[in-house]
């Protein structure tokens, strides 16, 4: 299953943003396109990290929809 998160500035929108160098993790993480503040890297982790359950959750219940509306087949006699 592939799973993309999209993090987007607050202020303006843009997904265009620059991580730290030092990477710690209070770290500023800065948009590229209006110079917003958009957190630090545990947030943007964090953020990160929820989407990927929302998206895979989803995924996980259009597959089971897909399972449950398929027809049954009997098993070859």
């Amino acid at each position: 299953m592939d799973v993309s998160a999209e993090i987007h500035c607050g202020k303006c929108g843009s997904a265009n943003y620059s991580l730290p160098s030092d990477a710690e993790s209070r770290s500023a993480i800065v948009c590229n396109d209006c110079g917003h503040v958009m957190g630090d890297i545990d947030g943007l982790m964090n953020e990160v990290l929820a989407q990927i359950r929302s998206h895979s959750a989803e995924a996980l219940r259009r597959d089971l929809g897909r399972i449950n509306e398929a027809p049954e087949t009997s098993p070859p006699a």
